[in-house]
């Protein structure tokens, strides 16, 4: 087979993580596929990837095939700058607009759905705009956007005046006052039960660049300047806001959001996130972990 295949979302939100391993300052027993988020998650469905960061959403209809590697996500406490919904309108007067979808992402999509939906008792007319386009391509009253695209959009200094914009980061910790998971580590089933050892190798090492990119967060933002255009300061404030982490805390909000989205019959069942545990931890067998507890309702506070 070759070296396991690793999937990289193609934003600097992953920077942190990558930039060390790309740089070759820690190594990893894999080869790095760079690609969109949602690009990424049809890869490892159709097993061309070992194991790959995907859309926490993505999770839901890959948990037969897949279980996540623990502590590792892209997250936020609150504001995270990379996924926002900009409206020339207040939020409150979208009902019954058109509102356009970004083409990349999964998670975002469930995740605007839920506020307008739950939060806000809105309706709006949604559509998906084509690939490469500009977001308010298709004239649309409020556009959705993710990654380094938001970061010029939507993140201060850039913002632009004539726009409503609704970090939907902050929103969710708004109205649930939990923390938003975005995308998950995952790998697939039959290569974790497969090789173990070697897994557990890929995990450690990007554990290892994760705490790296935290410990040399203005070299990322320098890298990553470059890339986007945008102010190394800027950059660095974006980084502090993103979280890499997969604690209790962040278990609790992910499966927030799923029951949620449970409820609001954008999934079709509630999911539980299942861990892999490296296979030396004690009490787990075959190196599969499962969470404790049921998916809370999302009409719990």
């Amino acid at each position: 087979m070759g070296a396991p295949r690793l999937g990289r979302v193609g934003y600097i939100n992953c920077l942190p993580i990558f930039y060390a391993l790309e740089k070759g300052l820690i190594q990893v027993p894999a080869r790095i596929v760079a690609d969109h988020p949602s690009r990424l998650n049809s890869l490892l469905a159709a097993g061309e990837l070992e194991v790959s960061a995907v859309s926490s959403i993505a999770y839901a209809s890959l948990r037969e095939t897949c279980v996540v590697l623990p502590g590792l996500s892209i997250a936020s406490d609150g504001p995270v700058w990379s996924v926002a919904l900009l409206s020339r309108v207040p939020v409150s007067r979208l009902e019954g607009r058109r509102v356009s979808l970004t083409p990349y992402s999964a998670t975002s999509i469930i995740l605007l759905q839920i506020l307008l939906a739950r939060f806000y008792w809105i309706e709006v007319e949604l559509f998906t705009r084509p690939p490469g386009v500009s977001p308010w391509w298709g004239e649309p009253e409020a556009t959705l956007v993710i990654g380094d695209e938001a970061l010029k959009f939507a993140s201060p200094p850039s913002c632009p005046r004539d726009c409503y914009i609704y970090d939907l980061g902050a929103e969710w910790k708004k109205f649930t006052g939990k923390h938003m998971v975005y995308a998950l580590w995952v790998a697939r089933r039959e290569f974790a039960e497969q090789s173990p050892a070697l897994l557990e190798e890929i995990h450690r090492g990007l554990q290892a660049a994760r705490r790296w990119g935290h410990e040399n967060r203005s070299v990322v933002a320098e890298a990553a300047s470059r890339l986007v255009d945008l102010p190394v300061s800027t950059l660095v404030d974006y980084f502090h806001h993103l979280k890499y982490e997969l604690d209790g805390d962040y278990l609790e909000g992910l499966h927030h959001f799923y029951a949620c989205a449970w409820e609001c019959r954008l999934l079709a069942q509630p999911v539980q996130v299942e861990l892999w545990r490296e296979a030396n931890a004690e009490g787990v067998e075959n190196g599969v972990h499962h969470c404790q507890g049921e998916a809370r309702s999302a009409a719990e506070p």
